[in-house]
């Protein structure tokens, strides 16, 4: 069954997607609830599937046909951290639209969303980020995952901010001629009258927590999180030891979990953005990586032209990172393994859990397999051992992974049928 819900009483979250935690606000700080937020898929006498309530929160997700009104208000822009709670009840709001533009949309899952559509007047099309970034977020990884899954119409990308990243991935697809739409998402609106003067128009973006998108369907839609910020060692210490206790579930877990089928790919860097830390190894899909100029490295052009060619010579075919990447990709394909080896370092470590819940993160888990590996075949180079030369030379490794959750074939066919996507 659809049930409708009253968007007049949506309050705005006073944070960004992937930044900062935020009390609910019925909730004061001190009495903020624990949460395993995991979606709940009931059939009914009809064969339609809903959304059940998530464990610990009051959110109920059903197929939800909200009337996506224009977001009310604006903000301020603080840069903060990250945004970890559970949500109430929310569907889709739109922001930076004029109020007589009727934007295109894309029914995705249980939420109507607008597109990113630069054939629309109120998308200022020449606004996207400098071309660097292409190189910086190895854009062409992106490109060849899209032609090994075809069937993808929309992309959204989840913690968007300001929006420019997803018009330059929406203008760099549109430049390769592919049928493929981006839906830039996010918690808050970036823009404000104070700021006003010194941005340009801004773009349009949907107002929705990622963590209330659900039951997406696997053969037409991708998930983008684009360096989501994770907080300080001390800030990531405390969330991976909530995630390992069970008191918490990050949430771009959450986002895979409510779609399962779908592939979500997130960006690491050496920096701030570490969703690798948070997620667990039976989620993980496959990874890449790849050498970058570091951001902060000398201007010296001789130099620059050094570190140039290392990285190139690092990212070339059969170099060290091609080679940890061809294992990466064949993750999938030895799937079964793989999750029985990472099931036996996880309990060979559970006496660890309370005393070193750093050695307890998906991402020690997923290294420890991957060293196991690598011991195997001796032509595979560590991920620490390429860091190391690459950090010798001002480079930084960095990382495209992507996560699924599982479920057959029959089954993704069966979700498709059910959720038939249309944009207008």
């Amino acid at each position: 069954m659809i049930r409708s819900m009253d968007t007049a009483n949506f309050q705005a979250p006073t944070t960004e997607q992937g930044i900062t935690r935020e009390t609910p606000p019925d909730k004061t700080d001190h009495v903020r609830q624990k949460h395993n937020i995991e979606p709940q898929l009931k059939t009914d006498v009809d064969g339609i599937q809903e959304q059940q309530a998530a464990s610990l929160s009051s959110r109920t997700i059903t197929g939800l046909n909200p009337h996506s009104a224009p977001y009310p208000e604006t903000r301020s822009y603080a840069c903060t951290l990250m945004d970890n709670n559970p949500r109430r009840n929310c569907c889709a709001r739109h922001a930076n639209v004029s109020g007589t533009a009727e934007p295109k949309t894309a029914q995705i899952g249980n939420q109507k969303l607008i597109t990113l559509d630069t054939s629309q007047s109120f998308v200022n099309s020449t606004q996207e980020a400098d071309r660097e970034y292409l190189e910086l977020f190895n854009f062409s990884f992106l490109v060849d995952f899209l032609d090994k899954n075809s069937g993808i119409k929309y992309i959204v990308d989840i913690g968007c901010g300001n929006a420019k990243i997803s018009l330059l991935m929406q203008n760099y697809l549109n430049e390769l001629e592919r049928q493929i739409k981006v839906i830039p998402v996010d918690i808050a609106n970036f823009y404000s009258r104070s700021y006003a003067v010194f941005f340009n128009k801004p773009l349009p973006i949907n107002i929705i927590p990622a963590q209330e998108i659900a039951g997406a369907s696997p053969a037409t839609t991708l998930f983008t999180v684009l360096h989501p910020f994770t907080g300080t060692p001390s800030e990531e210490e405390k969330l991976s030891g909530e995630i390992v206790r069970g008191e918490t579930e990050y949430y771009i877990t959450t986002l895979i979990k409510n779609n399962p089928g779908c592939f979500v790919l997130a960006t690491e860097d050496p920096y701030a953005s570490s969703p690798q830390l948070y997620i667990p190894p039976e989620l993980v899909y496959t990874k890449h990586y790849h050498a970058l100029l570091n951001c902060v490295s000398s201007e010296d052009i001789e130099t620059k032209s050094l570190q140039e060619a290392k990285a190139a010579e690092m990212n070339a075919e059969n170099g060290d990172i091609d080679r940890l990447n061809q294992f990466l990709a064949k993750l999938p394909e030895q799937r079964s393994h793989y999750l029985a080896m990472t099931s036996a370092i996880t309990e060979r470590l559970q006496r660890q859990m309370d005393l070193k819940p750093r050695l307890f993160t998906p991402d020690y888990i997923f290294n420890a397999y991957l060293w196991g590996k690598r011991l195997d075949n001796k032509a595979i180079r560590s991920r620490a051992h390429i860091k190391s030369v690459l950090e010798n030379y001002g480079l930084e490794l960095r990382c495209w992974h992507v996560y699924r959750q599982d479920i057959s074939a029959s089954e993704v066919t069966s979700e498709t049928a059910k959720e038939p996507y249309s944009s207008n």
